[in-house]
């Protein structure tokens, strides 16, 4: 790994009855049946530091939504200024990002990215299409791609069958071309590793320089062998970034599985960090 700082490009904190309230949704009990009832205790930020501190990790990117603080707090979690406070308090541990939870609300989620964006701990926007079942390339989406591609602000956009019992079509990966050649400034993440469409994100990579690949909720274990080999071939290094969404998958066992990799000392450092400070740390 050498000097390079291990980042995970997702990791939450949510206070204990947002946890609960969360885990207690019908389309979540397929999520807590597979990553265990521990989802349902919301980490604190000193856990997490401690969870970061045991596994090596250097910058977790903290992820609130994109609506205003009011409606956050009203629904008994944290908006991004609450992060962007503990990113303050912590030098050097935390970036924060933002989610758009409020796909009907476009000028709002423009005027909200402007504000983020101003502070330099603020690094990624996010679209989670399973949420609102809007496709990825839903029209509602677009200024929110717009603005980022304006301020240079890179996406993350879930993509691949997510672990929620709710429809997957609007997370399917095909759609991502759209907004790669309708915002080829942009750059963009996949969120959650794509399963099981790994053989078309390669091509789209290959294809698609701006289009990168975070392992968030997705253990390295398992891993698609032809996407292990891509990234760590000359045009895959440097593509993939690693996340675990702790606590879905805590960062322990995530970068414990990331390290297991057959990859090279280059391969495995842009995997664990070289890529991501590339990508998000902002000058």
């Amino acid at each position: 790994m050498g000097d390079v700082p291990v980042i995970d490009a997702w990791v939450n904190i949510f206070p204990e009855s947002f946890a609960a309230r969360w885990a207690s949704k019908d389309e979540q009990q397929g999520v807590v049946q597979l990553f265990g009832p521990d989802l349902a205790k919301g980490p604190t930020v000193e856990g997490l530091i401690e969870s970061m501190d045991e596994a090596g990790i250097q910058t977790g990117v903290l992820t609130a939504g994109l609506s205003d603080p009011e409606r956050a707090h009203r629904v008994g979690g944290y908006a991004a200024e609450d992060f962007l406070a503990i990113a303050e308090e912590h030098p050097g541990r935390f970036l924060v990002s933002a989610a758009v939870d409020k796909a009907s609300k476009p000028a709002a989620n423009i005027r909200r990215l402007r504000e983020l964006a101003q502070h330099p701990a603020f690094v990624l926007a996010r679209v989670t299409p399973l949420v609102e079942q809007h496709d990825l390339n839903h029209r509602l989406y677009y200024p929110v791609y717009a603005t980022a591609e304006e301020l240079g602000i890179p996406m993350s956009i879930n993509v691949g069958i997510p672990g929620p019992q709710v429809r997957s079509r609007c997370q399917d990966p095909v759609l991502l071309e759209d907004v790669l050649i309708d915002f080829p400034k942009l750059t963009v993440i996949g969120a959650h590793m794509g399963h099981p469409y790994e053989a078309l994100l390669i091509q789209y990579m290959l294809k698609w320089p701006q289009l990168h690949l975070m392992t968030s909720a997705y253990l390295a274990t398992y891993m698609d062998p032809a996407m292990v080999r891509f990234m760590d071939s000359s045009r895959g290094r440097g593509r993939l970034l690693f996340a675990s969404d702790h606590p879905v998958i805590p960062a322990k066992k995530a970068i414990d599985a990331a390290r297991a990799l057959p990859l090279s000392d280059e391969g495995m450092a842009e995997f664990l960090g070289g890529a991501a400070g590339r990508l998000l740390v902002r000058d």
